[in-house]
């Protein structure tokens, strides 16, 4: 009977094992949720780097911008936008001739170049440091006076390097701004006029040269060589007068529009015509100016105009009233007769309508406006003359120390 029982059991069991690993066959017959199992295993691509995947998916994205969106086109677009400067630029001008009297334009009154912070630069030398492409040398250890550097000079578009090449030009000249308004201020607004840096092209460094040969001339007169630069020129030009209060006249206005033309994006400006219309015989100040001395011979386009004898330093001016440039090669100054005599230097030429100052009495660099003459005073007596000789011998200007 044991034995009966034994046998019962150990085949009950074995049908309880039969049953138990038969359940997960019946489980794994259903291929379905064991190949679906895989799509679990793809979870952790998206649940182990799901954060990065996104970013990196967001890289693909600017991959292809550059096709897309080609920035080489867009620095074709940056340069002629340069121009568009002038957009939404407005300003207002006034249109009046210069009168038939005005008080005589005295060089003397424009005090320049000072050195308002006086750390022994003036303002020339400070427009150099300003404009130059590289950093400059020096003269000396002071450090006073531009040696060395790099400018593009705007009227021709040359690179120049030596300081002494170069003149600081002022955009609307002393005497333009003179006779449009400027004869009415006081020296010092004359001074601040002179000297002003506060508007950048104000003061541009050129070429001597070109300074020479654009004198005092407005753009109706004379124009840069460098006609890509004539856009800038003439904004700049009509940017100061509106600035200073001072006018223009009709033929300088139809000048300047000339020029306007050849910027991209003109800037509005606004014409106020002359109050009251000058008459038709109305001239420039010129010639009403500059009357021949009694005793004069020959010449009276080029003239002594002012005469410092007591000031240091002693400065003459000398001005050329004409209409066209004067070759000054041959002429000379002289301090009772012989006796202290300053030649001009070959090749030396003065514009129609610009100035010179001869200096005495200190030392400098010579630019196409002021010439340094003698490191002694010359003008130390009263009653001294000082006499302009033409290349012919003759006397073309004189005047007495005051």
């Amino acid at each position: 009977m044991k034995l009966i029982a034994l046998v019962l059991i150990a085949i009950i069991a074995i049908g309880c094992g039969t049953t138990r690993t038969e359940e997960p066959f019946s489980t794994q017959k259903q291929p379905p949720p064991i190949a679906e199992a895989p799509k679990p295993a793809a979870v952790p691509p998206t649940a182990a780097p799901s954060t990065p995947l996104p970013t990196t998916a967001a890289q693909p994205t600017p991959a292809p911008t550059p096709t897309t969106a080609p920035n080489p086109p867009a620095p074709t677009t940056v340069p002629r936008t340069l121009p568009q400067q002038y957009t939404g630029l407005v300003l207002s001008l006034e249109i009046n001739e210069i009168a038939a009297e005005l008080p005589d334009y005295d060089r003397a009154d424009w005090r320049h170049w000072t050195d308002e912070d006086k750390d022994c630069q003036n303002t020339r030398h400070e427009v150099l440091i300003e404009e130059s492409l590289k950093a400059v040398t020096f003269k000396g250890d002071k450090r006073c006076q531009v040696a060395m550097g790099e400018w593009l000079a705007p009227f021709t578009g040359d690179t120049v390097t030596d300081a002494t090449k170069l003149d600081v030009d002022h955009m609307v000249p002393l005497k333009n701004a003179h006779d449009s308004g400027g004869w009415a201020w006081d020296n010092d607004r004359k001074s601040a006029y002179a000297n002003e840096m506060g508007y950048v092209d104000h003061l541009i460094a050129v070429t001597a040269s070109a300074n020479r040969q654009k004198g005092a001339s407005g753009p109706e007169r004379w124009k840069p060589a460098n006609q890509d630069y004539w856009c800038d020129y003439a904004i700049d030009w009509v940017q100061i007068k509106a600035d200073w209060g001072l006018s223009v006249t009709k033929a300088e206005w139809t000048a300047l529009q000339e020029m306007i033309a050849t910027c991209d994006s003109p800037p509005s400006i606004t014409v106020i015509p002359s109050k009251s219309e000058p008459t038709p015989t109305a001239k420039p100040v010129i010639p009403t100016k500059t009357p021949a001395p009694p005793a004069a011979p020959v010449v009276v386009d080029v003239l002594i105009t002012s005469l410092d004898c007591k000031g240091k330093p002693e400065i003459m001016v000398v001005e050329n009233a004409g209409t066209s440039a004067q070759d000054m090669t041959g002429w000379k100054v002289e301090d009772r007769g012989s006796k202290n005599t300053f030649n001009f230097p070959a090749g030396f030429s003065l514009g129609a309508g610009a100035s010179v100052e001869l200096m005495s009495g200190v030392s400098g660099d010579d630019t196409g406006e002021t010439i340094y003459w003698n490191k002694g005073a010359v003008w130390n007596n009263d009653g001294d003359t000082g006499s302009l000789i033409d290349s012919s011998g003759q006397l073309a200007s004189e005047m007495k120390c005051p």
